[in-house]
């Protein structure tokens, strides 16, 4: 198979023991043998959205005009709806105002995108956790960077520079499977106490994993086998499924944790953007409710306090958005 094959050359060149990560061996002959659908499903990913986004348009472009009739002329408006209502050939507009014209497409083509965007966004990431080949993808990107890194190790001085550019990019992208592998491996469940700690260790060994890169400039050839060394390390054990134990501890040990206060603004940010999505939908809803002929005033409150819930919980997610539960109530 390439990918062993190539697997197997990245670890001549860099010197280590014949036979070495038998373990990640395994794990790439998985990898490369369950169905990669990725690419698939991000095309369906992409065309669900802007189907849902045309949708969504044809349905606010009336409330759009209304809104926009308050900002310009009654006749500017008016004539903006007309058109899209027409459904006017392109050959059809000539003669008429470009403004209207302009702006019934911005406002259909900007829903459009808005509500696209939205929907990847938040649609992607869990599809693509979905993945059935994503459980081994931190060792086919481990593979990878060995490659790359082999590169470094045994390439002129004034040969290694796309070969760094390349490992400086393929290391983010290891660095975030790291961060993210207490959730991909699919070995512990979303609520066990088990994945705060797995989530921490990660955190740690990806910043010894950027600490090691930076040692590439002090001295590249060294520096691509150090960190090539800890990249098989990382991916044998998680090979093993030690998904809290990537590395030793000792190795840990001088390496420093993230900042304590940086993690807990990113969650007040969290905690925050919940809280002003339920706000903005909240008032959105309170505006399009009356409007909306065929809805009872009774269910007002309700629809308003669900399209609330709904944000924040999109925003942010349940675990954080329970937390704000407790100062809705009394």
């Amino acid at each position: 198979m390439c990918a062993l094959q190539g697997l197997d050359r990245a670890v001549d060149r860099l010197g280590f023991p014949s036979g070495s990560l038998p373990h990640t061996r395994v794990g790439l002959v998985l990898w490369h043998s369950l169905p990669h659908v990725r690419a698939f499903h991000a095309v369906l990913t992409v065309v669900f959205c802007f189907s849902v986004g045309f949708c969504v348009a044809a349905l606010l472009f009336p409330y759009e005009i209304d809104l926009l009739s308050q900002v310009t002329s009654d006749e500017f408006a008016g004539h903006a709806q007309t058109l899209m209502d027409r459904k006017q050939a392109f050959s059809d507009w000539e003669g008429q105002p470009v403004g209207p014209i302009l702006v019934a497409i911005a406002l259909v083509a900007g829903t459009v995108y808005a509500v696209s965007v939205a929907l990847v966004t938040l649609l992607s990431e869990p599809i693509r956790n979905r993945a059935p080949d994503m459980p081994y993808t931190l060792i086919g990107r481990s593979a990878r960077a060995l490659a790359l890194c082999a590169d470094v190790y045994d390439t002129v001085p004034t040969g290694r520079l796309q070969a760094l550019h390349e490992l400086d990019h393929h290391a983010r992208r290891l660095e975030e499977r790291v961060l993210k592998v207490y959730r991909e491996s699919r070995v512990i469940p979303r609520r066990s106490p088990r994945r705060t700690v797995a989530r921490q260790h990660g955190r740690h060994v990806a910043a010894a994993l950027r600490r090691q890169l930076m040692r590439i400039d002090v001295d590249p050839r060294q520096g691509a086998h150090d960190y090539a060394v800890m990249v098989a390390e990382i991916s044998e054990n998680y090979a093993q499924g030690k998904v809290a134990g990537l590395l030793p501890e000792a190795k840990l040990a001088d390496v420093p944790l993230p900042s304590p206060f940086l993690a807990a603004f990113r969650e007040s940010l969290h905690v925050a953007g919940a809280i002003l999505a339920a706000i903005l939908a909240a008032v959105a809803t309170a505006a399009v409710l009356p409007k909306l002929g065929f809805v009872p005033k009774d269910l007002h409150l309700w629809l308003i306090a669900g399209a609330a819930a709904v944000a924040g919980i999109l925003t942010a997610g349940w675990h954080r958005f329970t937390r704000l539960i407790p100062l809705i109530g009394p």
